[in-house]
């Protein structure tokens, strides 16, 4: 079994940053809207928060408002047919660099209050998130999406495919991926998604996840104590949990069904398997309600068939 392990930030220490008080009305600035053509946008390096609205056609609109230090760092360009909005320090660095998030010794630093960006874009339009910390609101867009976010509070509308990575705490919430999607989980956060295709899902510490109907499969890694519910899979199901991880979906046709467990973690099927594999070592437990074909089980599997 392979295993990936990952570095997490210190929950209670980014939802330290997301609290400090925000900058002083007369500190407080705006930008004059700025309009592009484009098909695709990126967001990157931002502590802020962030607004993404979608309407039938037409061009890309940017306004940008907080207090003055924060928004005088903040670039808005556009070049074959991609609009970027980035944001960097005085002193250049990136924002990502968490030891600039928490120094308060300086004159200046920035927090997700100080920063409010607002992004008009045509539906079918390409949006890539890069590394932010703070909330966002993002709608239908009914294109592909990828977001990356740090402690973030995020409501997300239908896209067509979407590659999330969340690390430390907060949520994320999507109403629905009509394609492909690529979870990644560090730390203790939350996702929802509703229905999806093939999802290819990574956590590891002790986030959730929960997932609709998923017509494609699912491929889930969990490494540490990590729980994911689905209301059904149909499709290919391969599930390894290293540790106290937990797996529970409602129903479906996983076919076929391999699991993997090293630890104590459980995974619970509502469904039919066909010719389900377990390999288990540890206390873990396995539950199917039916399978048809053959049923393999090697190691210390726990396996339970029936209702």
């Amino acid at each position: 079994m392979t295993r990936k392990f990952k570095s997490m930030l210190g929950g209670a220490a980014v939802a330290a940053a997301l609290i400090v008080p925000a900058a002083a009305d007369t500190d407080w600035t705006s930008l004059p809207q700025k309009s592009f053509g484009g098909h695709s946008v990126k967001v990157e390096d931002v502590v802020g928060t962030l607004t993404v609205d979608v309407r039938e056609g037409g061009p890309v609109t940017v306004d940008v408002s907080g207090s003055k230090e924060q928004v005088r760092n903040v670039d808005v360009t556009s070049g074959e047919g991609k609009v970027v909005i980035s944001s960097s320090g005085p002193d250049e660095k990136s924002v990502w660099d968490w030891r600039n998030w928490f120094n308060f010794s300086g004159e200046s630093h920035n927090k997700p209050s100080g920063l409010v960006i607002k992004v008009m874009m045509p539906k079918g339009a390409a949006l890539n998130v890069d590394d932010l910390v703070g909330d966002a609101t993002i709608g239908d867009t009914m294109g592909p999406l990828r977001f990356e976010a740090t402690a973030t509070k995020a409501r997300i509308g239908k896209v067509a495919s979407a590659k999330v990575s969340m690390d430390g705490t907060g949520r994320i919430d999507i109403a629905e991926v009509a394609g492909p999607l690529d979870l990644d989980i560090s730390g203790s956060g939350k996702v929802s998604v509703g229905p999806t295709q093939k999802v290819s899902a990574d956590i590891a510490g002790a986030g959730d996840a929960t997932l609709g109907p998923i017509a494609g499969g699912l491929d889930l890694d969990i490494a540490g104590s990590g729980d994911v519910a689905a209301a059904s899979v149909n499709g290919p199901v391969h599930i390894d949990i290293a540790g106290s991880g937990s797996v529970k979906i409602a129903s479906g046709e996983a076919n076929p069904l391999h699991v993997d467990i090293m630890g104590s973690g459980n995974f619970t099927f509502g469904g039919e398997a066909v010719d389900p594999h377990i390999d288990a070592l540890g206390s873990g437990s396995v539950k199917l309600k039916s399978y048809r074909g053959k049923l393999s089980s090697e190691g210390m599997a726990n396996v339970k068939v029936g209702e």
